[in-house]
């Protein structure tokens, strides 16, 4: 489909992304790019983090709100996470935005129903975590990846048209509300775009199970400078453990996976208690190390849409 640049200057480009390719439904060699993305490439992220110590917030506040509202800390940046720079959309203040009922209910149902669409084709992972990369269409296949395009075309089948231009509309409404809150000319979605389903309880079968582990965005996946994330369900309610944390230079935080967080959707000085509808926004550097705590019971659901300044790197897929 077309793909359109976020932001306030309006040209026609010339993008060629390079989508999964399958035979059989199952992922070529050529593209074990996926597995790595979603797999090995934790481990790397995390051994890239210790040795690189991340900055320090700018700004005395450690967090970034309390209560269940929308709310904003400055932090350091990492420039060396954002070369080459691109005018008009390198960030020039580093953030942490959390914002409260960015997408509304039938919304957040619409897309985990195409959420569990496409990972159904592929049946799930072996473990705790399944994914669904809207970009490539790349979905949980026991300790593999399938394309689910491709499946789906070898069986006369799609996605919900319906639930994928929900999807879509509220890309375009991320995109856009990043560029507005930070002034920005230009912003590109990118690769991976994915959904993820943790299941509470269950054995960690492969590496990409673990998602517990500290890891930098833009060692990760390499193209990101913005990361969002959209809440689908909520912590307390629908699981138990699962909270976003935003971990101590230097360390990864694990020892407090067993420790019950506080009641506030928001606590100081890191940890996000998802609730649903509800958006994380980050600039994507080492001045962000993250990780999820372990999901210890129900099920987790959230979107990762991601955002580059590299045009070259641009996710062309659209899906209206």
């Amino acid at each position: 489909g077309r793909r359109r640049r976020m932001g306030k200057k309006k040209k026609k480009s010339h993008v060629r992304t390079k989508l999964c390719s399958a035979r059989n439904g199952e992922i070529d060699n050529d593209n074990r790019k996926l597995l790595t993305l979603f797999g090995v490439a934790f481990v790397v992220a995390v051994a890239a983090f210790f040795l690189s110590p991340s900055p320090s917030p700018s700004s005395p506040q450690a967090g970034i709100g309390k209560g269940n509202s929308s709310a904003l800390v400055f932090v350091g940046c990492s420039e060396n996470s954002y070369l080459p720079a691109i005018e008009g959309c390198t960030p020039t203040q580093c953030f942490r935005e959390y914002v409260k009922g960015f997408a509304n209910e039938r919304e957040v149902s619409d897309l985990i129903q195409l959420a569990e669409e496409g990972m159904k084709v592929g049946g799930g992972g072996a473990g705790s975590v399944s994914i669904f990369d809207t970009a490539s269409g790349a979905c949980s296949h026991g300790e593999q990846f399938v394309n689910a395009y491709e499946v789906l075309k070898s069986q006369g089948k799609s996605l919900n048209d319906s639930l994928l231009r929900t999807f879509q509309a509220v890309i375009d409404r991320v995109g856009s509300t990043i560029a507005k809150k930070r002034g920005l000319e230009v912003l590109y979605p990118a690769s991976p775009t994915f959904f993820s389903r943790i299941e509470g309880g269950s054995k960690a079968v492969q590496i990409n199970d673990e998602y517990w582990h500290a890891h930098v965005d833009t060692r990760q996946y390499g193209t990101f400078i913005y990361t969002s994330l959209l809440y689908l369900n909520t912590h307390g309610e629908d699981y138990k453990g699962g909270e976003f944390q935003f971990v101590s230079p230097g360390g990864d935080d694990e020892e407090n996976d067993d420790i019950e967080g506080a009641s506030s959707p928001i606590d100081a000085p890191s940890i996000i208690h998802p609730r649903s509808g509800n958006l994380l926004i980050f600039t994507s550097g080492e001045e962000n190390p993250h990780r999820v705590r372990k999901v210890r019971e129900g099920v987790r659901y959230a979107v990762t849409i991601s955002w580059t300044c590299d045009e070259s790197a641009a996710n062309a897929r659209r899906f209206s």
